[in-house]
């Protein structure tokens, strides 16, 4: 699957599939199912498909809930909930899914022990300008799969085309605790005798940045397509990781095409 990283394409960023619908959505909202391909683990290289799913559904007063991409480079969606009736603010809660680590492609990496799903909860704020939006979210994990928390700044740019065809651009970071970090990127002794791989202790910290863009169009009334696509860096502890450094790659693309059904 390395031929996927080699030709470029990139993946969505948080929210921004969201909001690059907003304007060419139905009243009550839209569901939009589809496949993205991005990296088997958190800071590889090796590719592989995954389903995506989005949606979101609009109640009185501007309050809504939305199934939304992850904001850093790994596999995950946020399920947020608008609370704030008619403002350019949103505000409210958020849970959180994040794909698990179970049998990669890389041989050293597959032999460490599996990483499974993790469930996190949190919440979000964001204020959206007339064409400009900024997003900050913060989750813990609540399955006890990392014990950590992780955060994430996003700025963005919506360009509305025509009626029928938006583009977002978009800016983030993000930023992991100590729990987060060493479980993702750490190498403790079992793994460093299973695997390989040396011994390797990572701290909290920045873990990537990330720039991408985002497109919806609408063929029909109902019917349209959302595709997205974005460049991630790995930064700090993570980036340093053997997992990473020796066996990954710094560099992490996403991408997503998704069918959507406004109503």
């Amino acid at each position: 699957m390395k031929c996927w990283k080699r030709s470029g394409v990139a993946g969505v960023a948080a929210m921004a599939l969201a909001t690059a619908s907003a304007s060419v959505l139905a009243k009550g909202g839209f569901v939009a199912a589809g496949v993205g391909f991005a990296p088997d683990y958190d800071g590889g290289d090796d590719y592989a498909a995954f389903p995506t799913l989005l949606g979101r559904y609009n109640f009185a007063a501007g309050r809504f809930v939305a199934l939304v991409d992850g904001a850093d480079a790994a596999r995950s969606w946020r399920l947020v909930m608008n609370l704030v009736p008619n403002s350019p603010w949103e505000l409210g809660p958020a849970l959180g899914f994040r794909y698990e680590r179970n049998d990669p492609d890389n041989d050293r990496v597959s032999r460490m022990d599996d990483i499974d799903w993790a469930i996190e909860a949190g919440g979000y704020i964001k204020y959206n300008g007339t064409s400009w939006f900024a997003a900050l979210g913060a989750s813990a994990d609540i399955s006890d799969t990392y014990g950590g928390y992780i955060a994430d700044l996003q700025a963005g740019y919506k360009q509305e085309v025509t009626s029928d065809f938006g583009l977002t651009y978009t800016a983030s970071i993000a930023y992991a605790d100590d729990e987060y970090m060493e479980e993702y990127f750490g190498v403790d002794g079992s793994d460093a005798a299973s695997s390989g791989l040396p011994p390797y202790d990572a701290d909290g910290g920045f873990k990537d940045y990330g720039l991408g863009i985002s497109a919806n169009y609408r063929f029909t009334n109902t019917w349209g397509l959302i595709a997205g696509f974005s460049y991630h860096r790995m930064l700090g502890d993570a980036e340093d990781s053997p997992l990473v450094d020796d066996e990954g790659d710094k560099n992490q693309f996403k991408t997503s095409l998704a069918i959507s059904y406004s109503f």
